[in-house]
């Protein structure tokens, strides 16, 4: 199950980014992630779900390119 990465909420909607995230921020948009290496993220959606396109190093884990830029990665098991 996915989790909201505003809120640590469950996730049932899709935004427009089509990252998923709860009712309440079904508008919210996630902005100016940056890579490791300093350049910025463009959010993809692909077969296996969302994740995360760096011009330098190539694609990121949702979860790990989330982590880099300080949103809390919460399991819906510990809630």
């Amino acid at each position: 199950m996915d989790v909201c990465p505003f809120c640590s909420r469950q996730a049932t909607q899709k935004n427009s980014q089509q990252i998923p995230v709860c009712l309440s921020h079904k508008d919210a948009l996630l902005e100016d992630l940056k890579c490791a290496c300093g350049e910025y993220l463009d959010v993809k959606s692909g077969k296996f779900g969302v994740y995360f396109q760096c011009f330098n190093c190539g694609n990121i884990n949702y979860k790990k390119g989330l982590e880099m830029n300080g949103y809390p990665i919460v399991s819906i098991n510990d809630l």
